[in-house]
């Protein structure tokens, strides 16, 4: 059977549905870009294809202003904003079996421990940062000590040693 031109509201799927169809009823509200249902619908004036509003502009930025779908010259003004309702989103395929379910756990679990594993690393890399800050400032803060010591020592020995020297008009005069 052949598909039938894609219907303003979208119905149940059509006997002919096939993956990657951008013509049967079946996919009028997916995006014809990601195939998945769009946060920010627009929809082409010059083809009336359905677009998730920042992939389309992504694609008319990096295409030369060209529809990906089509070929056709396409403008940012050309897309028009589409008002839907607020609705849910559909589940992913591969969420719909408990095989499916396992494989998003885990591949959210691999996620998850990749991002821990980069978050020790940085932490232990501010620590290794900070540890070696905290030891140049405390060198650095004991040889400030050291030179103000050794100053004050000079000062003191230069007071002491000034009123033992004889002043050099009263050695002329004697």
């Amino acid at each position: 059977p052949k598909c039938r031109p894609a219907p303003i509201v979208p119905q149940r799927a059509c006997s002919s549905y096939r993956p990657g169809c951008t013509l049967c009823c079946c996919s009028a509200m997916f995006c014809a870009i990601s195939n998945t249902t769009p946060e920010v619908p627009v929809v082409s004036s010059k083809s009336g294809h359905l677009f998730e509003k920042s992939l389309i502009e992504k694609a008319l930025e990096s295409s030369g202003g060209r529809c990906p779908v089509t070929g056709e010259l396409l403008a940012a003004s050309d897309l028009l904003p589409l008002k839907v309702g607020a609705s849910v989103k559909p589940r992913p395929a591969a969420a719909t079996s408990i095989p499916g379910m396992l494989s998003l756990f885990q591949n959210e679990w691999d996620a998850l421990m990749l991002e821990l594993y980069s978050t020790k690393q940085a932490h232990d890399s501010a620590r290794q940062e900070l540890g070696h800050a905290l030891y140049q400032h405390d060198a650095a803060c004991r040889v400030i000590a050291r030179l103000i010591k050794e100053r004050d020592d000079a000062r003191r020995a230069l007071t002491e040693a000034q009123p033992a020297a004889p002043a050099p008009a009263a050695a002329a005069a004697g």
